[in-house]
């Protein structure tokens, strides 16, 4: 009787140390991106930063632009999966925290191309009717240079929200071997910020920092 008293105590706590263990585990703190760590890399390309990070499991490289004339920034995310089971990639988990740990989520893509097309129908309209100072004239007739930076505004905004339908990144399940990858949308903020892009991919939480100049659309061009 002593002798299964012992092994059941033996067991029970080797059983409380494996749950402190997967504990542990569970609460490590995310993989942050540090220049120069060896997990790390970094390289730009056309004058954008691609930052990497690699596990045991997977190996991600973010980068940051702008959406021009549009209020979105767009974040570039790819996911190799080395590990021997499928990792979830959720772009709608994702999210910006700036310098005053404000968190700015993840924008539905189909959202955000809408909101895009409908500021530049918008802002379309209002430059052919720029020229209009008399309140109570019959007819305004934009100029021909008018009409065409209003037909260029349409058209641009249209053709980005299209490609925000294209390649946004969807919610995928990543098999061993493979791969995913497409763009996340944000809000602009009102000035040029630094972020960190928290986001988490399998059982892993990511952090990259990243730098947005947060430009206004300006319609100049």
């Amino acid at each position: 009787m002593t002798k299964r008293l012992l092994v059941s105590t033996t067991l029970s706590f080797a059983f409380l140390f494996a749950q402190d263990a997967n504990l542990s585990q569970r609460s490590a703190g995310p993989i942050r991106w540090a220049e120069g760590a060896p997990n790390a890399s970094t390289e730009v390309k056309n004058g954008t930063k691609i930052e990497g990070l690699k596990t045991e499991d997977v190996r991600i490289f973010v980068s940051l632009d702008e959406l021009k004339e549009t209020e979105y920034n767009s974040v570039w995310l790819q996911v190799y999966n080395h590990s021997k089971a499928p990792v979830t990639v959720d772009p709608q988990s994702a999210v910006l925290i700036n310098e005053k740990e404000k968190t700015i989520r993840a924008e539905v893509p189909d959202k955000a191309a809408n909101s895009i097309q409908k500021y530049g129908e918008a802002k379309s309209q209002e430059l052919t009717s720029a020229h209009c100072t008399n309140m109570i004239a019959v007819q305004c007739q934009p100029t021909p240079s008018q009409a065409q930076v209003a037909k260029q505004v349409a058209a641009n905004s249209a053709q980005t929200a299209q490609w925000i339908k294209e390649n946004a990144l969807i919610e995928k399940a990543v098999a061993p071997g493979g791969d995913t990858h497409g763009y996340i949308v944000f809000k602009k903020e009102k000035k040029r910020a630094s972020y960190i892009l928290k986001l988490t991919v399998g059982t892993e939480t990511f952090e990259f920092p990243l730098t947005a100049d947060n430009k206004a659309p300006s319609f100049a061009d």
